[in-house]
Order: C-alpha cells, then structure tokens, then sequence
C-alpha cells in the first residue's frame, strides 16, 4: 500500500468517519489501519493528507465593516420639470426612463392666459427619472412635471447604526456588490449626515460612484465593506490555522518530528489574515488548511492512553 492510499485511509477513516468506517470494513482491514493508526504524524505524511504548510511572516490586516445600502440619483446632477405658466398640458414626449439630451423639448403646455402652446426643455442631459403629469392636466409654475437625472454618477447609501457610528469617517474606502460577484466597485465616503432618521433610525453614510457604463441603477440594494483599520502585521496566520486545545488557541508548527500544538495570543482580524501578538514567530513553519486533521489526531492519541 502506497503512501497515498494509507494517507486517504487515515483521513476517511481516522478522522472524519470514525467507528462508522470501521464498522463498514472487514476485521482485517481495521487491524490494518489501527497498525497505520499508530504510526506517529510525521510532516510528510501531514502533507500526503493534504495539511498544507505555510511560514508565518507578515501580512496586511484590513479590518472591515459590513453596511447595507442602495443606490440613489445623485441629487446634484437632477432637476425638476415645472410649467412656466399656469396652463393645460397638451403633450409629453418622454417616459420614464427615456433618455434626454440638454435644451431637448420635453413636453408642451397652453398658457391659460395667451392661450398660445409654449415648450419645455430640458436644462441638463440624463434620463426621466418621474413624470408626474399627462396631456389634459392643468398645472402651474409650482407643479413639478417631470424629473430629470444625469445618471453619470450615482449615489450609493449606506444605513449606520448607533453601534457603527464612532467608526465610519468621510474619506474611508468603500467596496460594495450588487446582486452578483460582477457588480463591484470602490469608492470612498464623501459624506455622513449629522442627524439620523426618525423612521429607521440610522444615519447614512455616502459615496459617489461613477456610473458612466449605467451599471448602478437608482433603487438597487448593495452591501459594502467599509475598511475601518488597515495594519501591517509582523507575524500572522491565515485563520484555518487556529485550533482550540485544552482551552487555548493553539497553531501547530513544524518541527523535526511532527508537530508542537503552540499557544497563540492573537491580535487584529481580518478574512485573510490573523495577528499573532506572542506564541509564534516570523519564518516559522505551520499547519495551515486542513490543521484539524493533526488536532484530531492527537485526540484520538490521547484517548487510546
């Protein structure tokens, strides 16, 4: 039996199958593998089982915050359609959504006065975010008719709760998805607001995008990692590296024989990387992935004593 085959052996039947696999097995092949069980966990045979090593060295530690938000029409770049003169609204050219170009006529209107039919342009290029008003309606100077927006660039808001209020500053890079790993982008914090709302009670938070390829869409909900600490660590370790053992988080590192359970004192978080204060090293060697197996091994030895 090859090395391969006997690290498969171990791995399906010592560590993750346990009596279920030996049950399954002849009485010969479970004094087999209770011969192979006996064999210590050398580096190698770690390796054959599919526990990768990795030297601990440093690490750039971005520790992040989680917010939901939507994107909004950049309220700088949008204007409201009103009539010049109180009248009776005889045509509109537009529909939401529509696109419009600057000084493009947009709908008619007969005064009520000179009873002459004037038209209404567009101050700025963008789409028809609403439309408020159809052929036949009266209206006058104060009745917004239609909205316009330049959707260029776009809003996106992000809702902050009293817990998340002493950690997010304008000027924090931001990086937010939509629906799909595709809708991506980054940007950075513009703007907090200096009072919350009433209704959700949260205080929102906000950056400008660019949206020249029309990939945000007013309305959509995204969720953004807002990077609130970025800390170079001397020595860190990837989290799968992290064991619990005997009540203390222990990082198997390599040594001539196997492997010495080291107790860790830990230190800033992020998804990648972890901080290592005390108990490890930089250039020291360490079970990275799959670092369960050597633990479970080592319980299964003690059990047998």
């Amino acid at each position: 039996m090859n090395t391969l085959r006997l690290s498969a052996r171990i791995v399906a039947c010592l560590f993750a199958a346990g009596a279920g696999c030996s049950k399954s097995h002849s009485s010969a092949n479970s004094q087999s593998v209770a011969r192979v069980a006996e064999r210590p966990l050398t580096v190698d045979r770690a390796r054959d089982a599919g526990i990768e090593m990795v030297v601990a060295g440093q690490a750039q530690i971005r520790t992040t915050l989680t917010l939901h938000g939507t994107i909004r029409p950049n309220s700088e770049r949008e204007q409201d359609i009103r009539a010049r003169y109180a009248g009776v609204v005889r045509d509109v050219n537009k529909r939401v959504g529509d696109p419009v170009a600057a000084s493009e006529e947009l709908l008619r209107v007969e005064s009520n006065e000179s009873l002459q039919t004037y038209g209404i342009r567009s101050p700025i290029p963008g789409r028809i975010i609403e439309r408020r008003t159809n052929p036949g309606d009266a209206v006058d100077s104060s009745t917004v008719l239609l909205r316009v927006a330049d959707l260029s660039t776009v809003w996106v808001e992000f809702a902050l709760f009293a817990r998340d209020l002493g950690q997010v500053r304008a000027g924090m890079a931001v990086s937010f998805h939509g629906a799909t790993p595709e809708e991506h982008a980054e940007a950075r914090i513009t703007y907090v607001a200096p009072a919350g709302q009433g209704e959700s009670q949260s205080v929102v938070a906000r950056a400008v995008v660019d949206n020249r390829d029309g990939r945000w869409v007013p309305g959509q909900f995204v969720t953004g990692e807002v990077v609130i600490a970025d800390t170079q660590a001397r020595v860190a370790v990837v989290p799968a590296a992290l064991q619990e053992l005997e009540g203390k988080t222990v990082v198997f590192v390599e040594k001539d024989r196997g492997f010495e359970p080291r107790a860790v004192r830990l230190g800033k978080r992020s998804r990648e990387a972890i901080e290592v204060l005390a108990g490890l090293s930089a250039g020291e060697r360490y079970a990275a992935q799959n670092s369960y197996l050597i633990k479970a091994d080592r319980l299964k030895g003690a059990g047998e004593e």
